[in-house]
């Protein structure tokens, strides 16, 4: 039996997504593929056997897609809006899914007030200088994304005031962070990483004021 492998050109083209009808769209597929398991996630019972394979199958997308479409050589704006509102619907649904059996305390939910007014704010400031979505990728915010998403393992490990006290500790330094980012930056610069970055570089140009 003879083996045979591809030309190169041939596997550039693949790289490229050409060759292969709908391999161009793996990435976004892949990252669609969470909003399927964000509704799996919220109508299963909690920390079931099946909701922590439905929690893991979300996970392991996230980390996929944006590999993925960079072998691909595909990174887009229209890819990375999706996989936003991808990660936003699958830790709001994984959240419903948790919060719905919980019984909070008061200081819970006053923080979390709290923090959704100044997230709030920074959003409201963006858009008033910016007329658009403002929201960034800063370090502060990816790891209060990765907390959110962890939510559920660190609350089966912690109790929840040791729980929540990490998260909204880190989720209010995170949105006071923005806020002040969003309120100092002349332009819009959605990568920006860290106030440090922003007193020790400037600021970026991605997109003037009132673009």
């Amino acid at each position: 039996m003879t083996l045979q492998f591809l030309p190169n050109h041939d596997t550039m083209n693949l790289k490229n997504g050409e060759g292969v009808t709908g391999i161009k769209h793996l990435a976004n597929g892949i990252t669609a593929s969470r909003f399927v398991f964000a509704a799996l996630v919220l109508y299963t019972k909690p920390f079931s056997p099946l909701f922590w394979v439905w929690y893991l199958c979300g996970g392991i997308s996230d980390l996929l897609d944006g590999p993925v479409a960079r072998w691909l050589g595909q990174p887009s704006e229209t890819g990375a809006k999706l996989d936003s509102a991808a990660d936003f619907l699958f830790v709001l649904c994984v959240g419903i899914a948790v919060v719905r059996r919980t019984v909070f305390p008061v200081w819970v939910l006053i923080c979390v007030g709290v923090i959704a007014l100044v997230r709030l704010a920074a959003y409201g400031v963006g858009y008033f200088k910016y007329r658009t979505f403002s929201a960034l990728h800063t370090l502060l915010n990816k790891a209060v994304g990765i907390l959110l998403f962890t939510f559920p393992v660190l609350y089966r490990l912690f109790n929840i005031s040791a729980t929540f006290g990490i998260v909204c500790g880190v989720a209010f330094v995170s949105a006071v962070e923005e806020l002040i980012l969003t309120i100092r930056s002349k332009e819009l610069d959605c990568n920006r990483k860290s106030l440090f970055q922003f007193f020790h570089v400037g600021v970026g140009c991605h997109r003037r004021r009132g673009a």
